[in-house]
């Protein structure tokens, strides 16, 4: 018989083992499952197995023109973040802007704001249909992917690299140097804000105007999908999933390539920081830098919510604070339910994918690169291609049976679809941190005369703590502003978000403002309180 002492060290290390089975079978059901079910469907004809869906791949010209819009769009949008983010990381980061120390870290401030919500304020503002507005508001509404990894990447250069370069070849050249060493950061900020625009559905959407003569791959999927059941042919049903191929295969082996070299570049200890860059004459121009990046994607799009909470939308009585009084009561009783599902769907998501993501993360920082690029894949499939592949999985797929459809009702459902959908922020967040952790650590803790549970939470966990809390915060702002995710999944169709880009279709601005100014403050509060209340200087938060 096995002694008590046996049997609890077999019970610790099952419990050491449990996380990454739970992660590992989360992965296999929410991500491989649809995205593979996807993939089955377009061979297995009612006939029998059939590549007939396949021979219509690009044979529509149409397919082509929107993959070029798509990559066009993510192209120009992405070069407008850099502009946006890079430019405002450059001037304040280290410089001697005028008040560069509360500047540099609200770089990640209009990450909060909902590119549908930027997207809504342009419109009140000026006309914004046509390719380069679109293009406009997705860089504008993407640029704090870059802002903040550039960030990251500056203040992981050793500043004495940096004076050496500046004693030895001047100013110019170790601006230069300082470029190169933030590179691997750099594009992985690049490579985000692309993703996001390619696979970006609602602000097109939004956009669309009569005459409108370009579509992106993300409208063409889901307008096909929409109209999946007046198809009468095999290859009509699952043109959605074929025209997906060529978006997807691109936006994977950009992946693939960035995850590798972020990979293979070095893992800079800081033995000294950057040394203070002076602007010199273009110490107060440079401002304009900062007020453009942050008055565009997050003071212009709350004046605009701000006046229509006022009435600047209805014509009949002048913006006043009676009004403002009147919408929040509308809001209240309308828009109230669905801020509170948000809220409780977006800290939800951040538990699980905190929770899901320290095993993953914890494989994948130590040298498992497969498990990083899967836990990676959400990142190259459109959300409106990972929505289809979880309801073609759960209502009416191999496990719609297993779990009920009460489940692909229910708020268990939406929220185990976003998780699929951020998880690979919290891993990939995650990961660079195990990686940072010195390995000769985890071979100390194994002559520790302790369990693989008790090593797990008291040796390996502490270091990657700050840096959950980072990756739970960076999932909660997501979740909250996700509206693609939204448009499919049947619980999260009452989203805050989502009931507001229907709400101001149908002339709602008033109360839909109050909501929207809710929404941003709660996005808000959960990176600063803890911030505020432990004294943390506000440098921290990004």
């Amino acid at each position: 018989m096995m002694s008590r002492t046996g049997r609890h060290g077999l019970v610790a290390e099952l419990g050491a083992r449990t996380p990454i089975w739970i992660a590992g079978a989360f992965l296999v059901v929410f991500v491989a499952i649809p995205l593979l079910l996807l993939l089955w469907q377009t061979v297995a004809s009612p006939g029998g197995l059939s590549l007939s869906a396949w021979r219509e791949l690009l044979a529509d010209e149409r397919d082509v023109q929107r993959l070029f819009a798509s990559l066009r769009l993510g192209l120009a949008a992405m070069a407008v973040s850099v502009a946006l983010g890079l430019g405002h990381t450059w001037c304040s980061l280290g410089r001697d802007l005028p008040g560069g120390a509360w500047l540099a870290p609200l770089g990640i401030a209009p990450l909060v704001v909902p590119p549908i919500f930027v997207a809504m304020g342009f419109a009140d503002l000026m006309p914004v249909s046509g390719f380069w507005p679109c293009a406009l508001l997705l860089g504008v509404a993407h640029a704090p992917f870059v802002a903040v990894l550039a960030a990251r990447g500056l203040r992981a250069v050793d500043g004495r690299g940096y004076e050496s370069a500046l004693l030895l070849r001047g100013r110019g050249r170790a601006e230069l140097w300082l470029a190169r060493a933030i590179l691997p950061e750099l594009l992985a900020g690049c490579l985000l804000a692309f993703l996001f625009t390619v696979a970006e559905h609602g602000v097109p959407e939004f956009l669309t105007v009569k005459g409108k003569t370009w579509h992106t791959y993300a409208e063409g999927i889901y307008s096909r999908w929409t109209r999946r059941a007046t198809g009468v042919t095999f290859a009509d049903q699952q043109s959605p999933i074929i025209a997906s191929v060529p978006l997807v295969a691109a936006l994977l082996t950009m992946l693939w390539l960035t995850l590798r070299l972020r990979a293979h570049a070095q893992d800079r200890a800081v033995q000294q920081p950057l040394p203070l860059r002076p602007l010199g004459i273009w110490r107060v121009p440079a401002l304009l830098v900062p007020a453009l990046y942050l008055g565009a994607g997050l003071v212009m799009p709350i004046v605009v919510l701000v006046r229509w909470t006022l009435g600047s939308a209805q014509k009949v009585d002048p913006m006043s604070i009676a009004f403002a009084q009147k919408s929040f009561q509308k809001a209240m009783d309308q828009g109230l339910p669905d801020l509170m599902h948000s809220l409780w769907l977006a800290a939800g998501t951040a538990l699980v994918v905190s929770l899901l993501a320290l095993p993953l993360a914890r494989r994948a920082g130590r040298g498992n690169r497969a498990l990083e690029v899967l836990c990676a894949l959400p990142l190259a499939a459109p959300a409106i291609l990972l929505g289809i592949g979880l309801v073609l999985t759960f209502n009416s797929g191999p496990l719609a049976e297993l779990f009920g459809f009460s489940f692909y009702d229910g708020w268990g459902f939406a929220l185990c679809g976003y998780a699929a959908r951020f998880l690979p922020f919290a891993v990939l967040t995650l990961a660079a941190q195990v990686r940072r952790v010195p390995i000769g650590s985890d071979d100390a803790a194994r002559l520790l005369p302790r369990s693989r549970l008790a090593r797990a939470v008291y040796i390996h966990l502490p270091p990657l703590l700050p840096a959950s809390w980072s990756a739970a915060v960076l999932v909660f702002v997501l979740a909250l502003r996700e509206l693609d995710l939204a448009v499919l999944l049947p619980a999260a169709n009452a989203t805050a978000v989502r009931r507001l880009a229907n709400a101001v279709h149908f002339q709602h601005e008033d109360w839909s403002g109050v909501i929207a100014l809710l929404l941003l403050t709660a996005a808000v509060l959960l990176p600063l309180l803890p911030s505020l209340i432990a004294g943390r200087r506000l440098q921290s938060l990004s």
